[in-house]
């Protein structure tokens, strides 16, 4: 009997001193009570590589619906609006053909993009960044261009994916 008290105790303790030192954190999203919706305009495109803008919106649209805990909306019922700016662009060699060391046979595009999370109803920001990065390694295959084209919808999804993350987890 003293030893299921005294495991009783132990576990009761370690219960206490567990929970003790999760005070002050939340599961789930670390947005206001008051951000629950938000309107997306297009992203905008502050480099020389065109059409960027267009796969990142996709991307973070799609980024948020899976994330869930903002919900798209139109731009006269959001609580907030993403304005997101592509600012940076970069492809870098990661790879070399065998033998070689000046002709890649693998790179990493780099996007980079700042944000700003405002409310609608007083332009507060909720959250922001100046540069987040997502990126996306590839096999140079034919052209760099094809090969750039099909490595831009990762990218663009990685990318989408970190600033929702950024965002629900913003700790100001």
């Amino acid at each position: 009997m003293k030893i299921r008290t005294w495991m009783a105790a132990v576990a009761a303790a370690v219960a206490v001193w567990t929970a003790g030192g999760c005070a002050g954190y939340r599961v789930g999203s670390m947005l206001p009570g008051d951000v629950k919706t938000v309107w997306v305009p297009t992203v905008q495109n502050k480099t020389q590589e065109p059409f960027i803008e267009q796969d990142v919106t996709s991307a973070l649209m799609a980024a948020l619906q899976m994330d869930g805990s903002l919900k798209v909306a139109d731009e006269k019922d959001a609580d907030a609006v993403l304005r997101v700016t592509v600012t940076g662009f970069r492809l870098d060699p990661v790879a070399y053909e065998s033998g070689t060391s000046n002709t890649a046979e693998e790179y990493r595009m780099t996007l980079t993009a700042g944000y700003v999370l405002q409310r609608t109803a007083d332009g507060t920001v909720v959250a922001e960044s100046p540069a987040v990065r997502g990126w996306e390694d590839f096999d140079f295959t034919g052209d760099l261009t094809s090969s750039k084209a099909v490595a831009l919808r990762p990218a663009a999804e990685d990318l989408g994916r970190r600033i929702v993350d950024a965002i629900v987890m913003y700790w100001p």
